[in-house]
């Protein structure tokens, strides 16, 4: 899916030059300033509107930015002396899960098949947050409701995200989102429509955070998604399974999803020391 914003040829010219200069790197990456960034496109200042135009073209050219450049909330998370990395796609590796035993410790796998969950909010604080816990997320780490400025066509919006996950206590990745969740209410999922407009509303929000994946729940399906950048079009999950299911196959979401298995794939993407022309 391509994020539609009116665009200058000089721009595309420039978001090509740049994704052939990472190409050309050994690792499929790059690093430069924000403020160099900025500068290669133009412009002495950020802005909502300039931030969500280059975040636009370089997705569209195939290449993540990490840290996000775009604002979150009501700051900037990010300095312009900041660095930002660039890089081509890569597929992630499946990671071998851990600690097994303390999984359902408390029981709440085998809890989960009585909820009656009766409206989204519901989903969200008795499904998806013991769920982000199991995972590895700490309260911290969650911002709730995360608000992000966006641009469609030459109209500004403002998304709001039902959770972003971080690792707050990593400080190369304070600002890099390692997965998002779309909430909604019990059985919304059940209809293929409402399944493909959670999907397409998720995959939105991932384009503008660069963030790589996304989960999507009604409490009775589980989905999850990793996102590549370029042409995008419909996604196939790299995880899917029923609530009933989810005590035997959690392993494989915890294997895909944890904090501690996020944490190594975008840390990965933040090593490069190679420096864009």
């Amino acid at each position: 899916m391509r994020l539609r914003m009116p665009l200058r040829q000089s721009d595309e010219s420039i978001a090509s030059a740049i994704k052939f200069d990472v190409e050309k790197s050994s690792t499929g990456s790059k690093r430069l300033k924000l403020r160099t960034l900025l500068t290669k496109f133009g412009y002495e200042k950020r802005s909502d509107t300039n931030t969500a135009k280059i975040t636009e073209l370089l997705t569209y050219e195939g290449l993540s930015i990490n840290p996000p450049i775009v604002r979150f909330g009501e700051r900037w998370e990010i300095s312009l002396q900041d660095w930002i990395y660039l890089s081509c796609n890569v597929l992630p590796e499946q990671q071998a899960p851990s600690v097994l035993s303390t999984w359902n410790a408390d029981g709440w796998f085998d809890k989960i098949s009585e909820l009656d969950l009766r409206t989204e909010k519901e989903v969200e604080t008795k499904f998806i947050i013991p769920l982000l816990i199991r995972l590895g997320y700490s309260e911290n780490d969650r911002f709730d409701g995360m608000p992000v400025p966006a641009a469609h066509g030459s109209r500004n919006t403002t998304l709001v995200i039902d959770f972003a996950l971080f690792n707050n206590s990593e400080e190369s990745l304070k600002n890099q989102p390692l997965l998002t969740v779309e909430a909604k209410k019990e059985g919304r999922l059940l209809k293929q429509q409402e399944l493909l407009n959670a999907h397409n509303q998720a995959k939105s929000y991932c384009l503008w955070t660069q963030c790589d994946f996304f989960l999507i729940t009604d409490s009775k399906t589980v989905q999850l998604f990793h996102i590549s950048r370029g042409r995008i079009g419909q996604l196939s999950p790299i995880f899917s399974c029923e609530r009933e299911s989810l005590s035997s196959c959690f392993g494989e979401l915890y294997a895909r999803a944890s904090k501690e298995v996020l944490t190594k794939y975008y840390l990965a993407k933040f090593s490069t020391t190679e420096e864009t022309s």
